[in-house]
């Protein structure tokens, strides 16, 4: 199926569509919100947003890019407004914590971030994320595309609406901001 025929049936709320879009692209959805949230259960939520505003929008889609390249856009998006949102959140618990009086019997808990183990690739997987995390947000979006969703440059272009010696520039900024990031923990990630 063509990109105009999966807009076109879904423009007509085709079944066979809506089945071809999901097995077509659900996957990468997930990976591709995951690798931004860091949080599988954010991911598959957002996937579902997601697709409900692929479906939703359908006539806005100008046929000028492909249409994974569309949906990465709407997906990098989105998972970043979850960031945003959850940061402010987060900003807000915090701030509600330290004025809450420590007299009154109530404590605040705060809420786990996933299961932590103390292995060793759990630790190194976690410093990753916080230094990727730590990256401008055009770095850390054209890394992720390319390292994560293994995109080709030209594509990242389309989905970041940049020329290509920007996103071979992001990309290497990007790459520089983490070993300098990384080697305070990891030795060999030192520039010699």
């Amino acid at each position: 199926m063509t990109d105009y025929e999966l807009v076109q049936g879904i423009l007509r709320r085709d079944r066979q569509a809506f089945q071809h879009l999901l097995d077509t692209y659900q996957k990468q959805v997930v990976k591709t919100a995951y690798y931004f949230t860091g949080n599988m259960e954010d991911a598959e939520d957002l996937s579902q947003e997601i697709f409900i505003e692929i479906i939703g929008s359908a006539e806005s889609f100008r046929h000028s890019a492909t249409l994974s390249t569309w949906i990465y856009r709407i997906t990098v998006n989105r998972s970043l407004n979850l960031i945003k949102k959850n940061k402010r959140r987060e900003i807000f618990q915090r701030l509600g914590n330290l004025f809450q009086d420590p007299g009154n019997g109530k404590h605040a808990v705060e809420e786990p971030s996933g299961h932590i183990t103390n292995t060793e690739d759990d630790e190194r997987r976690r410093l990753l994320n916080h230094a990727i995390n730590s990256l401008p947000e055009n770095q850390r979006i054209a890394f992720i595309l390319s390292k994560y969703d293994e995109l080709p440059y030209r594509e990242i272009c389309e989905v970041m609406n940049l020329s290509l010696s920007s996103v071979e520039s992001l990309i290497h900024r990007a790459k520089i901001n983490l070993q300098n990031k990384l080697s305070i923990h990891f030795p060999e990630f030192k520039k010699n």
